[in-house]
């Protein structure tokens, strides 16, 4: 028997990775904090296929799935760009295997590599369970096997004070309370817990989200590669919702813009970035670390395109920023 939960933590590990390597593949600097851009996460998204029967091979793939009408999909192939990351990735993994610095060759940026190899090392199950998980390219050959990266450099958190707190958020599950310090400890990723203590006001939400995943708003203390570490003053306390944005009008201008169908937004919350992603109709994706940002986001680039595009003339406009044009207007029946 396989859990679940272990395989889909190592499929998330491998979509770390090709993240990753996508956003250094574009020469894009790594930041203080992993941030994924929503382009990437689109682009270089992994597709799993259905598993093959009386086995545990599960065929994945890069590529996007796009939804072309209201109840279909179509896979779209990959391209160059996501070639040359799958490639990265299939070079970098081979590599561990023969040279445990390998890494610090292939990937030169320090905070890359910290956050590639924690990556690598979290794609394995726990031992206890007794399972190991190898990645084999299409031919069978092996990308990945469990004693690849058992003697990589760790590259872990130098032994450097943490930074001076910052506003922030961090998600976690709540796992206990200590109410006479006011403090929590919140379990912010497998076997990982943080401490943290809350403003009173904070309590009663606390109380009410016992062993949920939430998210809290605070003064954060970093480490070297960025990870929380601390949070001191919880003054906002979130249950993580995933459930979807509904947008029947937008107000521009003093016109009220009705829909003739409600706008639907899904709406997904990484974890490992602590981030809300958007997307839904005229092609709209947004990030933001919370859903009042989210929804807020969303509302101004619904004005925007009104503006630009629903309300914008045609004759300067491309012929895929006319179709864009038609469809805001179609919507929201403009003449």
């Amino acid at each position: 028997m396989l859990p679940a939960e272990v395989l889909v933590n190592s499929i998330q590990q491998v979509q770390r990775i090709v993240h990753l390597l996508a956003k250094e593949h574009r020469g894009e600097p790594a930041g203080k904090r992993f941030r994924v851009p929503a382009d990437i996460k689109e682009r270089f998204g992994l597709v799993c296929k259905l598993p093959v029967a009386g086995g545990y091979d599960l065929p994945i793939t890069i590529g996007t799935l796009t939804q072309v009408a209201s109840n279909d999909e179509v896979f779209v192939a990959p391209d160059d760009e996501v070639f040359a990351v799958a490639d990265r990735f299939q070079r970098l993994s081979r590599s561990l295997a023969r040279d445990s610095h390998a890494i610090e060759h292939l990937v030169p940026d320090g905070q890359y590599q910290r956050w590639l190899v924690d990556a690598y090392k979290a794609i394995q199950p726990p031992e206890h369970l007794g399972l190991e998980l190898t990645i084999e390219d299409a031919q069978g050959n092996a990308i990945l096997r469990p004693s690849y990266v058992q003697d990589v450099r760790t590259h872990r958190r130098e032994l450097v004070p943490p930074g001076p707190p910052e506003r922030g958020r961090v998600v976690g599950r709540l796992v206990r309370m200590g109410f006479a310090k006011q403090s929590v400890e919140l379990e912010h990723r497998r076997e990982h817990t943080l401490t943290a203590t809350y403003a009173a006001e904070s309590e009663a939400a606390l109380l009410a989200r016992p062993r949920q995943l939430i998210q809290v708003r605070g003064n954060v203390c970093y480490d070297a590669a960025g990870d929380p570490v601390s949070i001191t003053d919880i003054d906002e306390v979130n249950e993580v919702d995933e459930s979807p944005l509904e947008v029947e009008e937008i107000v521009h201008g003093n016109v009220r813009y009705v829909a003739n169908i409600p706008l639907r937004f899904d709406v997904a919350f990484d974890q490992s970035d602590a981030l809300y992603d958007l997307q839904g109709p005229f092609g709209i994706h947004l990030s933001a670390s919370s859903r009042e940002e989210l929804a807020d986001a969303l509302e101004a680039e619904l004005r925007l395109l009104l503006a630009d595009y629903g309300k914008g003339d045609p004759a300067h406009m491309s012929s895929d920023a006319k179709k864009l044009r038609e469809q805001i207007r179609s919507r929201f029946g403009i003449r």
